[in-house]
């Protein structure tokens, strides 16, 4: 994760999940704060994405519309087939730009191949944290396509009994 000027740039190494979500949304709110109002998503790394990680993903989305950007919000780069359905699937496309022919930010991209380093690292998040957590993902997902409630309808309800029995 690094910053060229005012776009966030977020290389995922691995598989994007529940596992790696926090990292995702806690550096989107401190850039956020901080004014970054373009991110880029480079998924060459990223073989999948669970709901959680689009989830989040969307809720980045969401909040950057929430803020009035005008500029180019998220931008999805080097995603593979099926990580491209995953997005169309669930209509992300309409808020997120995924760039299909690899021609988007070439000179930023060999930067980004020659100074890779370290993952971030961040504390771990509690039980009810990462129920919290993913409960928001989710919603994120429905608000953003109505056609994903019925998608996501058991999750939903889960995460919510879950986040009751845990405060209760």
């Amino acid at each position: 994760m690094g910053c060229f000027g005012d776009v966030a740039w977020i290389r995922v190494e691995g598989a994007g999940s529940h596992q790696n979500s926090d990292r995702l949304r806690d550096f989107a709110r401190r850039r956020i704060a901080d004014g970054t109002t373009s991110f880029v998503i480079d998924l060459a790394n990223c073989p999948t994405m669970d709901s959680t990680f689009m989830g989040t993903l969307t809720a980045l989305a969401l909040e950057l519309k929430r803020r009035g950007s005008n500029t180019a919000g998220i931008e999805i780069l080097n995603a593979n087939e099926r990580n491209r359905q995953s997005l169309t699937k669930l209509g992300l496309q309409h808020l997120m730009r995924i760039d299909e022919t690899g021609d988007s930010w070439q000179e930023e991209r060999e930067l980004v191949a020659e100074n890779l380093s370290r993952p971030l690292t961040t504390a771990g998040l509690d039980r009810q944290e990462r129920i919290e957590m993913v409960l928001e993902a989710h919603e994120a997902l429905v608000k953003a396509n109505a056609e994903n409630r019925s998608r996501f309808r058991d999750v939903l309800e889960y995460l919510q009994r879950d986040l009751e029995s845990n405060s209760a």
